[in-house]
Order: C-alpha cells, then sequence, then structure tokens
C-alpha cells in the first residue's frame, strides 16, 4: 500500500524519477524500480520524502489525511494549486 502511494504521488504531482532523484538525492533509477513495483520502499526513500514532501507523511504512512494539522494528499495538493491558480 505505501508503495502504491509514492507511485501516486509521482504520478498527481507529475514528476519523473530524474526529478525525484534531484529532490531526494536517492538514485533516479531505484526510483524507477519502485514506480516499476521491482523493489520494495524502504526506510531510506520514506526518510527522503518526508524531507521532500512533508505534509504527505501522515498519508504515505496510513492513506489518511488530517487537513486542519496540514498533512494532505497529493491530489489534495493538486486542487489547492489549481484553486490558488484560478482565483490568484
Amino acid at each position: 500500500m505505501i508503495r502504491e502511494r509514492i507511485i501516486e504521488i509521482f504520478d498527481v504531482l507529475d514528476l519523473t524519477s530524474k526529478r525525484m532523484e534531484e529532490l531526494t538525492g536517492i538514485d533516479r533509477y531505484k526510483w524507477g524500480n519502485i514506480r516499476g513495483k521491482k523493489q520494495k520502499v524502504n526506510e531510506d526513500y520514506l526518510e527522503a520524502l518526508n524531507q521532500v514532501f512533508p505534509q504527505f507523511s501522515f498519508w504515505i504512512m496510513t492513506g489518511q489525511t488530517i487537513p486542519e494539522a496540514g498533512q494532505i494528499s497529493p491530489e489534495m495538493e493538486k486542487a489547492r494549486k489549481e484553486n490558488s491558480l484560478k482565483t490568484g
């Protein structure tokens, strides 16, 4: 389940493995293996994602959100950005 949520981050935020490497310092090919479901997620990936996307930490681990605490999903982030573009 966690791997699927990480893949959702890539998909919803339209991130490439190369971009994720730039953000996290973890090799793009390893991210590609995560996306291709050839490799399991370990604590290094989770720690890196927490550093880059702290707002997704709770969602990555549980699949749930706590918007009032700033813990959202990638879908919520995307909607928030789209709304700010429409109103801004």
